[in-house]
């Protein structure tokens, strides 16, 4: 971490603590800027501190569902999110996440109670869209489930296509990529790539839609294209935003080119535009397993030792220390 970086967790860290002295409900941009930076541990106790003496504050409580759902935390997500949407049930963040919350529980529960799960899921997406028509974010969310739930848990492919229609005027290259979802999943393979590279001509952030084409050319098992368009996408993403994370993770899945992995997550650790989609604690953890992978143990030790202590409650990390340590021994 940067010394500019640490000072200024230094400095919301003091901040916070003397708000919470003075009894006033802490500011959530300033704990949302913690949990980007890592510190999620410190963001978690300050949420937890603040819900229990201001526990009508729904806005805490959905941060409180972000920060669990970043650490893998479905089940406390889940709690976190309802009450979001319990103390306000007509904001669509709040339903966007709970929807997320749901997804990911579904995916790792039992076949039973994941049909539950999907259901809640379905709903709390078609919520957010209706009460935020315009949120490209919970309309995509939708689209994708959608495309891939059976039509007896609400899922069609009318249903994407009638979502793309919708998001056109919002943001053309996300209809691109909800037609090039529903153009894959139907096995059309050739249509879905060039509507993939189409959202690449006129997405306002190409890296982005460089890594969607990537994605498709895993499922393609069209490997050296992967590489190809992750590297396109890393040259051109002057911000050295999540996409580089993102990518990386793709190359780790598919076994390429670690020392690109490598360099691109040390560019967002770094000197990265850090989001909520990779805060640093997954970031740190995801350079340990491309250096384990690459060999590097001692180096991999290091980035999941910097993921435990931002955020204890991250289970991967403890538990690849532990692999690590038993290994060694």
């Amino acid at each position: 971490m940067s010394r500019y970086r640490l000072a200024l967790l230094v400095v919301l860290t003091l901040v916070l603590t003397q708000i919470l002295c003075a009894g006033d409900p802490p500011p959530l941009d300033s704990l949302r800027e913690l949990m980007i930076n890592g510190a999620v541990d410190q963001a978690v106790r300050t949420l937890n501190d603040s819900v229990r003496s201001n526990p009508g504050n729904a806005d805490q409580y959905n941060l409180l569902c972000r920060a669990h759902y970043a650490e893998q935390l479905w089940d406390v997500a889940v709690s976190e999110c309802e009450r979001a949407a319990s103390i306000n049930p007509k904001n669509s963040t709040y339903q966007l996440w709970l929807g997320r919350a749901y997804g990911e529980k579904a995916e790792h529960s039992s076949w039973f109670s994941a049909i539950g799960l999907a259901k809640k899921a379905h709903t709390a997406f078609e919520r957010a869209v209706q009460l935020d028509p315009d949120s490209i974010d919970a309309r995509s969310d939708l689209s994708e489930y959608y495309i891939e739930a059976p039509g007896f848990l609400g899922g069609g492919i009318e249903k994407a296509a009638a979502q793309a229609n919708a998001v056109e005027r919002l943001d053309p290259p996300t209809a691109d990529w909800i037609r090039a979802r529903i153009a894959e999943h139907e096995k059309r393979n050739d249509e879905a790539e060039r509507t993939y590279k189409k959202a690449v001509e006129v997405a306002a952030n190409p890296p982005h839609r460089l890594f969607d084409l990537a994605s498709f050319y895993r499922k393609t098992g069209r490997y050296d294209e992967l590489e190809k368009t992750i590297q396109q996408a890393a040259k051109l993403d002057t911000r050295n935003d999540s996409v580089l994370v993102d990518s990386a993770s793709l190359l780790l899945r598919v076994g390429r080119n670690y020392a690109l992995a490598t360099t691109m997550l040390r560019r967002y650790i770094e000197h990265g535009s850090r989001t909520e989609d990779w805060p640093l604690f997954r970031a740190q953890y995801l350079l340990g397993q491309v250096l384990e992978k690459a060999g590097d143990v001692a180096g991999a030790r290091e980035a999941y030792m910097s993921a435990h202590n931002l955020a204890s409650d991250f289970a991967p990390a403890a538990a690849a220390l532990k692999r690590i340590s038993a290994s060694k021994s």
